[in-house]
């Protein structure tokens, strides 16, 4: 077992109810990374569900999870042949921090699109950097030693603030850490919950890098990821008034879209 794996785990307590350890290592400053509480969510989902995948997710983050003890409230709402619907609520001492809708079905391995957004041309993972943007910050989380991230020339430069002019999109590579389960992880499908929520908060080109903490978050699983680094564009249609939207769309080795996720959040503070 990966310490992915073991991350994420949960373990029946009764009827409808999980326990899970939220592991330190996924911290960002005192808060755990609210990708890592949706993969925690979508373990117990499928748990309850008959069906393999999560294909429709939405989540809201009402207060930020620590490290330690939590539990898990999942509801099946409705059971279908094809698609099974679960409420989900993580908590921890008798608080809700995020509560969620998971639609689960089947996707079909392999299955070949009508049609896809094709994926970006980046140089290969081997020509990016990678990049921590709290490198440097004391105490600094160990999220991206449990997370590799690699942004291409152009992001890079952005998140460096070296951009006179930045465009709020960011491109790269990302996949688990060797230690958590590396790019060939035994189930790629669970780890996207975490890629789309992984990344710095694309409106970090425009200044240092700050806490920025989700409110909803929606994402769909578009096909069955095969093993390997997953490609990534996130990018900003509008920065306003203390809030900004993120999307997030996910390519796979063989350059099939496999997720895609869009989040309002506050702004950096």
């Amino acid at each position: 077992m990966t310490r992915f794996d073991s991350a994420t785990a949960v373990t029946a307590a009764s009827d409808g109810r999980y326990t899970a350890e939220l592991d330190p290592g996924y911290l960002i400053g005192k808060a755990m990374n609210g990708g890592y509480l949706m993969a925690v969510l979508q373990r117990a989902a499928l748990e309850a569900s008959p069906h393999p995948h999560a294909v429709s997710s939405s989540f809201h983050f009402m207060r930020p999870a620590s490290a330690g003890a939590a539990e898990v409230d999942a509801e099946v709402l409705k059971a279908g042949r094809t698609v099974a619907t679960v409420r989900v609520t993580l908590r921890q001492e008798g608080k809700a921090c995020v509560t969620g809708t998971i639609a689960t079905s089947e996707v079909a391995e392999g299955a070949v699109p009508d049609y896809a957004v094709a994926a970006p041309q980046l140089p290969p993972m081997s020509r990016c950097r990678r990049y921590d943007p709290r490198a440097g910050v004391e105490n600094a989380p160990a999220f991206t030693h449990r997370v590799a991230q690699f942004y291409t020339e152009e992001s890079w430069q952005r998140l460096r603030g070296r951009e006179e002019s930045p465009v709020p999109e960011l491109c790269g590579y990302v996949h688990l850490s060797e230690e958590d389960g590396g790019p060939g992880t035994d189930d790629p499908a669970l780890f996207l919950p975490l890629a789309v929520d992984a990344l710095p908060p694309v409106v970090t080109v425009f200044g240092t890098w700050r806490w920025a903490p989700t409110v909803e978050l929606t994402w769909h699983m578009r096909g069955v990821p095969q093993p390997g680094p997953l490609t990534f564009r996130a990018r900003a249609d509008a920065v306003n008034d203390g809030w900004f939207d993120e999307t997030v769309d996910v390519w796979d080795v063989k350059g099939t879209l496999v997720a895609q996720s869009r989040q309002l959040a506050r702004g950096g503070r």
